[in-house]
């Protein structure tokens, strides 16, 4: 019975996609001093023409865990950006481009993104 139990908690704890976040700050030219709520960061594909200054530039990597995991999902992606962004207190991430799903030699399945988080002057 505890195998079980065991069991279904491991499978349930193997379902989640683990993502993975890296900033690059080679770019930057701007520091916020307040993180922004993650509902608030605006996601384009495009630049805008409005004055900003960057803040980083993010790469996501989300991934399947396990064989029975849930596959990654675009909206999974899009969330990791939003956070990543918020975190460094940014407004917005431009110039977003999506990889293609795919095998790695760590994960069943992963999604990739990339994108410049910025913050309005």
């Amino acid at each position: 019975m505890r195998g079980l139990v065991l069991a279904a908690i491991v499978a349930c704890g193997a379902c989640a996609p683990e993502v993975w976040l890296a900033p690059d700050l080679r770019q930057a030219n701007a520091r916020a001093a307040h993180q922004t709520a993650s509902a608030e960061v605006t996601l384009t594909a495009g630049d805008l023409d409005r004055p900003y200054d960057v803040m980083a530039d993010l790469e996501v990597i989300v991934r399947q865990r396990g064989a029975f995991g849930d596959e990654p999902t675009r909206t999974n992606v899009e969330t990791a950006l939003r956070e990543q962004a918020g975190r460094l207190g940014a407004h917005a991430v431009i110039l977003i481009s999506f990889g293609q799903p795919g095998n790695s030699w760590w994960s069943y399945n992963e999604l990739r993104a990339h994108g410049r988080a910025i913050r309005f002057r």
